[in-house]
């Protein structure tokens, strides 16, 4: 299209721009197609009409993606605010959002810490919804690398081009014992207080386990471990029962508050960061970031982890 001194109108059409929010939170022409109801080429055209009309490469192409460059990001995100007027304008105040704020966490912070958060946010705006997906650490990484997801959740930071971390709550390792057992009068433990004691383990696929096994082996000694637990969960509920003691990340656990059970610092020191997992793609969109922005502002203090707000 073409102004009236002859020169091509820079200005996107809105067909273009659909199709370039499109490409942004899909990665893929046939899901792009597919989110708008149109054909694959349709979405091919406009994004290379868009392209010639930018004079500017919107899109890259990696492993079988199409990863948008930071001139398509920045277009997505000054072109944002029109899709949520519209998306509001057509908004039955009834029927609630067109889209729910959609994240994936690991079993125990989905468990035992985004409920209270998930009510109060409703409660605050109860024309949105959610959809919460339960995964492993690896789940929540490659689901976001793949933009299924507004966001993730974990304490696990895993290095990958295609996802960017925001932490909001800091902690270290802690033991977790019942009130009952010997060392629990002890302020801290340290390496020598585990040797020979009983221990539940969490699995190989968690980065804290490799940190503990390689402390235990410098200090040639270790405790004795009589199981080993997928999540954080249940490694606090097998101490719970007296199978033994463990040493985790006391967030979001030591929401519990449980009489019988004891948190107490480890030494040597292992750091968590609990954070929003986020995709290089594009911006988490705004109603969505509204919850980010809530359970920041709203996670409660337990005394063991430091929330960032």
């Amino acid at each position: 299209m073409r102004n009236s001194s002859g020169e091509r109108d820079k200005r996107p059409s809105f067909r273009e721009l659909e199709a370039l929010h499109a490409m942004v939170e899909a990665r893929k022409t046939t899901s792009a197609a597919a989110k708008l109801g149109v054909s694959q080429p349709a979405i091919s055209r406009a994004i290379h009409d868009l392209e010639a009309r930018m004079g500017k490469a919107l899109f890259r192409r990696e492993g079988g993606r199409l990863l948008p460059t930071a001139d398509a990001v920045l277009l997505y995100q000054q072109s944002l605010p029109v899709f949520e007027t519209l998306a509001s304008l057509g908004r039955d105040s009834t029927q609630g959002t067109a889209q729910p704020v959609r994240v994936i966490a690991p079993p125990t912070i989905a468990h035992r810490f985004l409920p209270e958060i998930v009510a109060a946010f409703l409660a605050a705006e109860p024309d949105v919804r959610m959809l919460i997906e339960v995964g492993t650490t690896s789940d929540v990484i490659a689901s976001m690398a793949d933009g299924k997801y507004d966001f993730g959740i974990t304490d696990a930071q895993l290095h990958h081009p295609a996802i960017v971390f925001e932490p909001f709550r800091r902690s270290t390792a802690h033991a977790i014992l019942r009130s009952d057992h010997p060392l629990a009068s002890k302020l801290e433990l340290t390496l020598n207080d585990l040797n020979g004691q009983r221990f539940i383990a969490l699995t190989r696929r968690f980065s804290v386990r490799s940190t503990l096994d390689r402390i235990f082996k410098d200090g040639g000694g270790g405790p004795e471990i009589v199981a080993e637990a997928a999540t954080s969960a249940i490694a606090y509920e097998l101490v719970r029962r007296g199978l033994g003691m463990t040493i985790i990340n006391p967030f979001p656990v030591a929401f519990a508050r449980d009489p019988d059970m004891v948190i107490r610092p480890f030494v040597p020191k292992a750091s968590f960061e609990t954070c929003f997992v986020l995709s290089t793609a594009g911006p988490p969109p705004q109603h969505a970031r509204r919850f980010m922005d809530f359970l920041r502002r709203h996670q409660r203090d337990d005394g063991f982890s430091t929330p960032i707000r």
